[in-house]
């Protein structure tokens, strides 16, 4: 397939590969409508003064001419026109474009499914190492990528129900409705199905921790050196699809309190909405009788029943004391502590060989980023027995630096080659190191 400057020339036709709202909905209209078979022109203006009227646009002007351009828009990659008998149909993209719609917004999550593909992928990798390393690539192909978009689709259909959860919740609560507390609950009771729906899909990704044990071990095998590419990058997938299924269930996490706390607020502001009515009520309804000679009775409305204010009897109460109480107690014999002063300077010393120790494998550690810096390249191989060498033989030292070395330079603006071919130090016969070599990236 020829390459294109996709950008370029999708701006000069992004209208007609993406149309608008109205034309879009036309185009989905005729398809729920007419499926993949013939229609009409009077048949499409029917649609499509279906759709502008229910989008409140049907009063403009003109309205043969609109039609008459939004036909002719949708003729550029939606509809084709047979000329000799009038009549229209979807081309393959339209078709296309109405059946992802319609796949995306009726698909739902399927863990079982999801469970079983990925055992499934398990097996068929086992089968294909079996016959050798290089039938990782047929695996590949023919088992990995064909399920992978749908594995992750299961998770954008979770996501997409979280949102919509959030949605509905923030268009509920403005509604005019006598039970808010109904509504908040059903949309908790939604987000805890979603939840459970997370935890039900994370059973079946489990299976993708034993796809990657099975596929490290070819990391370090040195047959497996050109399928490197192929292994690393089923790995990231399963890796990427963990986390995105992580972020789903954090996500829901963090809604859930957010939701408790305006159901806690609404429910304070109800009750102090109903004791403010209630001291209303009874300053508006109640009355006083006084007699001579007496104070002021008030008299609160009948459906208030009567508030009987009582002081309560004041009860004794007795405090027990034992004679164990009273007694004094005898004092505790002081803990005379020692200090080793021996096990002190040994752990003392083993603490500075260790400071000294890491002092080192720092400073080799800038050495060669330096070098790298200055020169743009470093033969770590020599500079390894190099160092072996100055540290008088101390191969936990260069063993370290080579690790924090790969460790600092992958990723970021080093290159670390490595080929499979050995290098040796004369003076040091029993001892050998892949050549490796740590370029700067220009």
């Amino acid at each position: 397939m020829k390459e294109i400057d996709l950008y370029s020339e999708a701006k000069l036709r992004y209208h007609q590969l993406i149309p608008n709202k109205e034309d879009g909905l036309v185009i989905l209209a005729l398809y729920q409508k007419y499926g993949q078979q013939e229609f009409t022109e009077d048949q499409i203006i029917q649609v499509i003064n279906k759709v502008l009227s229910d989008l409140g646009s049907s009063g403009l002007r003109e309205e043969s001419n609109r039609n008459n351009n939004v036909i002719l828009r949708l003729q550029e990659f939606f509809l084709w026109r047979d000329r000799k008998r009038k009549l229209y149909g979807f081309k393959s993209y339209g078709i296309e474009f109405c059946e992802k719609v319609s796949r995306r917004l009726s698909e739902s999550y399927h863990p079982a499914k999801i469970e079983r593909l990925f055992k499934h992928l398990l097996e068929t990798l086992n089968a294909s190492l079996e016959k050798g390393p290089a039938d990782l690539l047929i695996w590949k192909e023919d088992h990995f990528q064909q399920r992978s978009v749908e594995l992750a689709k299961q998770i954008e259909i979770l996501d997409q129900q979280v949102s919509q959860s959030v949605t509905d919740f923030r268009f509920q609560i403005k509604q005019p409705q006598e039970n808010i507390l109904q509504v908040i609950d059903t949309i908790s009771a939604g987000l805890d199905a979603i939840k459970q729906h997370v935890e039900e899909l994370k059973a079946g990704f489990q299976i993708t921790y034993d796809i990657d044990d099975v596929l490290d071990p070819m990391l370090k095998d040195p047959e497996c050196f050109e399928l490197l590419d192929s292994i690393s990058e089923v790995m990231r997938y399963n890796e990427h699809v963990r986390s995105h299924l992580d972020q789903v269930s954090v996500r829901i996490d963090k809604i859930k309190p957010g939701i408790r706390e305006f159901i806690f607020e609404f429910n304070q502001r109800e009750l102090d909405r109903k004791t403010d009515q209630f001291i209303h009520y009874l300053l508006d309804h109640t009355t006083y009788t006084r007699q001579e000679g007496q104070t002021k009775k008030l008299t609160l409305p009948e459906e208030v029943m009567p508030l009987v204010i009582k002081m309560p009897e004041a009860v004794p109460r007795f405090c027990i004391l034992t004679e164990k109480d009273l007694s004094r107690k005898a004092p505790l014999p002081a803990t005379e502590r020692s200090v080793d002063m021996e096990q002190t300077r040994v752990a003392m010393a083993k603490n500075h060989e260790k400071l000294a120790q890491r002092k080192r494998i720092q400073d080799w550690t800038q050495k060669a980023l330096l070098q790298i810096e200055q020169e743009g390249q470093l033969e770590f191989s020599p500079f390894f027995f190099h160092i072996l060498a100055a540290e008088q033989d101390d191969l936990n030292i260069p063993v370290r630096v080579a690790q924090r070395l790969v460790k600092q330079c992958n990723g970021r603006q080093y290159t670390v080659r490595v080929a499979q071919q050995e290098y040796h130090d004369p003076d040091y016969q029993n001892l050998s190191l892949w050549s490796m070599t740590i370029l700067k990236k220009i």
